[in-house]
Formats: structure tokens, sequence, C-alpha cells
């Protein structure tokens, strides 16, 4: 069966907010998905801050525009962010995204840049004690956003990212912590291109809720230190985007595709990249 990927590009297709400046008026970036003809985008704490959630939930609904996730809770082992979670499901639940976004959060706290909340104290890293307790608190996060409505989608965090970012790093060691009940994975490229499980999951897990992507950055010694955009592809380093993409469009469950990016990682116009993207996505196709 040959798929129409414009068509379902025109569908499934999200950015995230992330790679929009936070001096630039945020309002732009939503008149640049609705110019770019974009029917979902993923959203983070600042811009939502930025914008205001009741005006920008006003600026959603108007347009017709749906949320495929709102970035994130969790953060365990961060005693300034973990204490924000509460607060950051009840504004999830006036945006109604399909996913909010649990990262676990590294052994030294998190999220990067770094918290100046936690530091180490130079006693020996236990992961598996850290990764204990964590299993706990995960279980009470998906009741509490059970009750809100919401569907939480835990991220696998790359292991090089271990300490300042998530102890949990594969895809199978998430997936063990949400299978008794309805909340999902949310698998980023950068995080889990190296996964043995990953085209498998990707290809027919029930539980796969969002893919995120981009290409990778690679420092000399080849070690992932950031995201590139599309029209970084310089067929040197670069992931077999193709494959992984076609592995959702191919799906038959409307799964949806994230591109993310961050503000440090463009080099250009991000209401270009918005405006080109679906191009350059079908180019790859």
């Amino acid at each position: 069966m040959k798929h129409n990927y414009n068509e379902i590009l025109d569908n499934n297709l999200s950015i995230n907010s992330y790679l929009w400046p936070n001096d630039r008026n945020p309002f732009e970036f939503i008149e640049t998905i609705v110019k770019a003809r974009i029917k979902n985008i993923g959203l983070h704490i600042d811009f939502i801050n930025n914008f205001g959630v009741n005006k920008l939930k006003q600026e959603l609904t108007l347009n017709k525009i749906n949320v495929t996730s709102v970035n994130s809770v969790g953060y365990f082992t961060d005693p300034y962010y973990f204490k924000q979670n509460e607060k950051f499901l009840q504004i999830a639940k006036i945006i109604n995204p399909d996913l909010v976004c649990l990262i676990t959060g590294g052994f030294f706290g998190g999220p990067n840049p770094i918290s100046n909340e936690y530091v180490s104290n130079n006693e020996q890293i236990n992961f598996k004690n850290l990764r204990d307790d964590t299993n706990q608190k995960i279980i009470l996060l998906c009741e509490q956003a059970s009750k809100l409505n919401l569907t939480l989608g835990l991220e696998p965090i790359g292991s090089w990212d271990i300490l300042k970012k998530g102890h949990f790093n594969s895809i199978s060691s998430c997936s063990k912590l949400i299978k008794d009940n309805n909340h999902k994975l949310i698998i980023d490229l950068y995080h889990s291109f190296t996964d043995i499980n990953l085209d498998t999951f990707l290809r027919k897990s029930s539980k796969l809720g969002l893919l995120q992507f981009s290409n990778i950055n690679f420092d000399d010694n080849f070690r992932p230190i950031g995201r590139k955009t599309l029209s970084d592809l310089n067929n040197k380093n670069n992931l077999d985007l193709s494959k992984y993409i076609k592995l959702i469009l191919n799906r038959k469950d409307n799964m949806k595709l994230e591109f993310e990016v961050f503000q440090s990682d463009i080099n250009e116009d991000p209401k270009e990249i918005i405006l080109n993207l679906k191009n350059e996505i079908l180019k790859l196709l």
C-alpha cells in the first residue's frame, strides 16, 4: 500500500515551541504555525507562561490547533523542579495536551542548565536506590495525572545525560514503569537513537505516545551534544531520519510526529524553519 505522506503530515506533524526565542512575541509562533498549515504543536512551560495559559488556550481553540505535548513534569531528584509538578499538571489540564512529558531528572538533579539547587556531595552514586525511589514517585504521579484525565508521556533519556537529565535511560526500563496503566512513552530520537529496541517499538508498540525528532549534532569525539535542523543534513554522521519518520507515518493509529530543536541549536530564523519543515521532510521521504 502506497502512503500519501503529504496528507499524513498535514494532519500529524507537530512543532515544539522550544525553538521559539523567549524574547520574541509568542503570538507570532502561533501565527506562523497557522500560516504553515500545521495542526499540532508541542509547548514548554516558559512559552505557556509568556503567552498566558488562558489566552493561549483561546488561541489554540480559535485556530483548531492540537497540543501534542507539554514539557515537563517529573525531575524527582531536583528539590526545586519536583515541587512544581502539581502546579504544572493544573496548567496542563487547561491546555489539554495529548501527553504531558515526564522526565525523571538526573542523579544530581536537573533539568539542564544545571540547577543551582542541587550539587554533588561527593557521595558514592547508587543508581539502584535512586531508581527504586523514583519508581514509587512515578506511580503516584501517574495516579495524580489520571485523576485529572491527563496522559503522561515518560521519556527515556540518553545515558550520556544520566547525571543532570534522567536516570531511566532505555525504552525497556521505561516501558516497565507504565506497563500497568494507560500512560505512554515519548520517544525522542536524540535520546533513544542508540536503543536496541527503537525500531520495533516505533513500528508496533501500543505504548508509543509520540515521536520527537531532529537530526543530531556530534562533537569531535562523536558524542551527541545537541540537535540539528533538517536543513543541516550533510551526509556526515546523520541519523537515518527517513526510516524513523516512515515508521511513524506508516502506523495506523494517527501517531503524531513532533519536531523538537532548541533555540540554542539553530542559526536560522525559527519562522523560516517552521514554514519550510513540511517540504524538508517530504524531501527525505
